[in-house]
């Protein structure tokens, strides 16, 4: 028993694997993203792996985390070739999944070498199946997601009429995507509009498909606002195959409403760009931060090409 568990590759793929069984539960029986899926996990996947490397023998911790890493990894590897997710996603949940690996493993080796035997098996087995019971229990307590809200700015030398021009239906932004818009993340291309004032319908095109906006404040040239009534995916994942749909694509990730700010400051625009949005991914600390990036990076694209083709066109 004690060789079987010390093999390397058995303290890397079998922890993995029930991992993968986990991840599948969550995301494929539940469709959700959470504290279990995304913190319960790899702590559970790093503490198996460790465990079995160190069961009964003195290891270094530093040995006992590199297994855990590797675990963690080869859990990704699984989970693309299974369809479950995509390679963006697996690389921004991966800084967070290696920091859990270092508690994960310090508790799988302390379990492994220190205790082993019937006590440690029995932890072990507790611990590997509290996974489905964490995953329900968030499932059936989850809270309402909170709304986010993000707000870029530029300074634009023009006219605050013209920039107001730009700003209700921009042409089509000819720059080059940036590397996480070319990995897969949504970004903008142009936008257009039928009709004036309130009641208007504004798209906005992205990489995935069409934001519907209809507005409901039109103060020309000083503020436009609009609801969101339909949401492109957020993303076109890297995957192994043609046509990956991670249930996260759809729904998950949901815009409410957006709003223009224009103000005449002497020969310059301040423009803003805020987005109201929720995600129903967790844990919030971490993922609010991923997407609060993301956005701010698509107002920049949209705020950006606004100043280039205002100024260019004085």
């Amino acid at each position: 028993m004690q060789h079987i568990l010390n093999n390397k590759a058995t303290a890397i793929f079998v922890p993995a694997l029930l991992g993968l069984g986990g991840a599948a539960l969550s995301v494929r029986a539940f469709e959700q993203y959470g504290w279990s899926l995304f913190l319960g996990l790899p702590i559970i996947v790093s503490f198996l792996a460790a465990f079995a490397w160190c069961y009964r023998r003195q290891q270094s911790f530093g040995s006992a985390y590199a297994v855990s890493c590797l675990s963690i990894l080869a859990l990704g590897g699984l989970i693309m070739i299974f369809a479950l997710d995509g390679l963006i996603c697996l690389f921004m949940a991966l800084p967070l999944a290696l920091v859990l690996a270092l508690i994960g493993a310090a508790l799988g080796r302390l379990v492994g070498s220190s205790i082993g035997g019937t006590t440690g098996a029995t932890i072990t087995s507790l611990l590997s199946l509290s996974f489905p019971f964490l995953v329900g229990f968030e499932n059936a307590t989850k809270p309402a997601p909170v709304i986010r809200e993000v707000t870029t700015s530029v300074l634009i030398d023009g006219r605050i009429e013209d920039v107001w021009d730009t700003v209700i239906a921009f042409p089509e932004i000819t720059e080059k995507p940036g590397v996480i818009f070319r990995l897969g993340i949504a970004y903008p291309i142009k936008a257009r509009i039928e009709g004036d004032g309130v009641g208007a319908i504004r798209y906005c095109e992205f990489s995935t498909g069409s934001f519907v906006e209809p507005i409901t404040e039109w103060d020309a040239p000083n503020r436009l606002s609009f609801d969101v009534i339909e949401n492109p995916p957020a993303m076109k994942e890297l995957s192994l195959y043609k046509d990956l749909h991670a249930p996260h694509l759809h729904g998950h990730m949901v815009s409410d409403r957006g709003q223009f700010r224009l103000s005449q400051q002497g020969d310059q625009v301040l423009l803003e760009g805020t987005t109201w949005y929720s995600h129903s991914i967790s844990p919030e600390f971490y993922w609010g931060l991923v997407s609060d990036e993301i956005i701010h990076r698509i107002h920049l694209r949209v705020l950006n090409h606004i100043k280039h083709h205002t100024e260019k066109n004085r």
